[in-house]
């Protein structure tokens, strides 16, 4: 048998646990122990490995269930999660879905928040970085090409409405101090990277979750006014609140640039 088809058959076995042709294996792992003994050492320092990356990822979430319960849920994970990429970095990406789908965890909502939160928190790492607008930029466009302006979003932020305690649960945890009680709370959240490459977080009103939602669809300055007047006590003050948070994303650093607009 050729080398490629051996590789192949040593990783299924290592990844799936399908049983190798042993002739094949003696003969090319010869050693003190068995071969079936030596796959098996491979096979569990390879479920070590991911769930020690899965537990870096996910720091708090780790602290919160505990080492024993965490390695459970770790390779419950990755038995119905194995890697699709290269790099160990994305190990995990999924891992908010199957808490909310899978017993025990389904039945605690509060973990598939904190892990959306936590992975959200690991985006602004190492997303993309962007040149961000300025409010020099906003200085320089003409009044009249207001209305058709289309904004982006820095590739760190994540926006999401989450419907526990789920930040403040995180702080405890990551201070190293009793976690409050897991209680509902729906509240709107922004996370992005700040321009000094520190993660950041904040609320945000369902206001102004209106307009940001505008600009991931990509939609223009104008509809970002007509989302806001639909939210606003007095309509006619849309374009002075829509051009406020304008401001405020950019002074925050949550908008990136459309050079094709600002020539």
């Amino acid at each position: 048998m050729q080398l490629r088809e051996w590789q192949d058959s040593f990783q299924q076995q290592i990844l799936q646990a399908q049983q190798c042709d042993e002739v094949l294996i003696a003969n090319l792992l010869e050693g003190a122990i068995s071969a079936q003994a030596q796959l098996q050492i491979y096979s569990n320092a390879y479920v070590i490995r991911l769930v020690e990356a899965l537990r870096s990822n996910y720091p708090a979430l780790h602290q919160l269930l505990g080492d024993t319960d965490f390695d459970s849920m770790g390779r419950a994970y990755l038995r119905l999660n194995p890697p699709t990429r290269a790099s160990i970095r994305w190990f995990g990406h999924a891992l908010e879905g199957f808490l909310q789908r899978e017993k025990p965890y389904a039945g605690l909502p509060i973990l598939s928040e904190l892990a959306r939160f936590e992975w959200a928190l690991r985006h602004t790492v190492d997303a993309a970085d962007a040149e961000r607008l300025t409010v020099e930029n906003l200085q320089a466009i003409a009044p009249e090409s207001w209305g058709e302006l289309q904004f982006i979003l820095h590739p760190s932020v994540s926006v999401m409405v989450l419907h526990w305690n789920t930040p403040p649960l995180w702080q405890a945890l990551s201070a190293e101090q009793q976690p409050p009680e897991p209680a509902k709370q729906t509240m709107n959240w922004i996370v992005y990277r700040q321009a000094d490459l520190v993660a950041a977080w904040r609320s945000v009103s369902d206001l102004e979750l209106a307009a940001i939602e505008c600009i991931s669809r990509g939609e223009s300055f104008s509809n970002i006014c007509e989302a806001v007047s639909l939210l606003v006590s007095d309509s006619s003050e849309s374009a002075l609140t829509s051009a406020q948070l304008l401001r405020s994303w950019v002074e925050q650093g949550l908008i990136s640039i459309r050079h094709e607009q600002l020539a």
